[in-house]
């Protein structure tokens, strides 16, 4: 995604700051508020402020069953209509833990719905996007180093091995809107 404007560079400019401050064992009760910070947007109608970097994912609680409201920055694949999200945390996120009990979730994007299912991205392919968006934004790189338990250099090799602290799911539309 080109960062051009000044929204942009807003965008990117909070996400570094903030994930230079977020705990590396868990969310913590503080982040895990302000990550839930574009839910009240989605709820307004006011999602398309931040379509371009962040989807509302709807899962289904594991422990309660109860629909669960998570805001994801995504990546889009047109090729394959399908969206690419990373978990942080070695996954120890509810939202990724309820997907993977429940693959089946909801989407929204700005003011767009779907029902979608979430099927496990390879760690290679979960490396070439770590390798893209550290190419987009350089500082990713530290930011990947720092939940990885060894150094990550320029290779594919040391991504790949990266990639089981970020396991991520490309988010498939299927029919039926919501």
């Amino acid at each position: 995604m080109a960062k051009s404007n000044w929204i942009d560079r807003m965008y990117v400019w909070v996400e570094s700051l903030l994930i230079r401050v977020v705990p590396q064992k868990s969310v913590g009760p503080i982040m895990k508020w302000v990550f839930k910070f574009p839910i009240p947007l989605f709820k307004l109608g006011l999602g398309r402020m931040v379509e371009p970097y962040i989807l509302l994912l709807t899962t289904t609680g594991r422990k309660t069953g109860k629909p669960r409201l998570t805001p994801v920055e995504y990546d889009y694949d047109p090729q394959q209509d399908r969206y690419y999200v990373m978990a942080g945390w070695a996954g120890n996120t509810d939202w990724y833990r309820n997907l993977r009990r429940e693959p089946n979730v909801h989407v929204q994007i700005g003011n767009r719905k779907f029902a979608a299912v979430a099927v496990p991205a390879s760690d290679e392919e979960t490396a070439h996007k770590m390798m893209a968006l550290a190419r987009e934004r350089p500082s990713m790189r530290s930011v990947f180093q720092r939940w990885s338990d060894r150094p990550i250099n320029d290779s594919f090799e040391s991504y790949v091995y990266a990639a089981r602290f970020f396991p991520s799911v490309w988010l498939k539309p299927i029919l039926g809107w919501m």
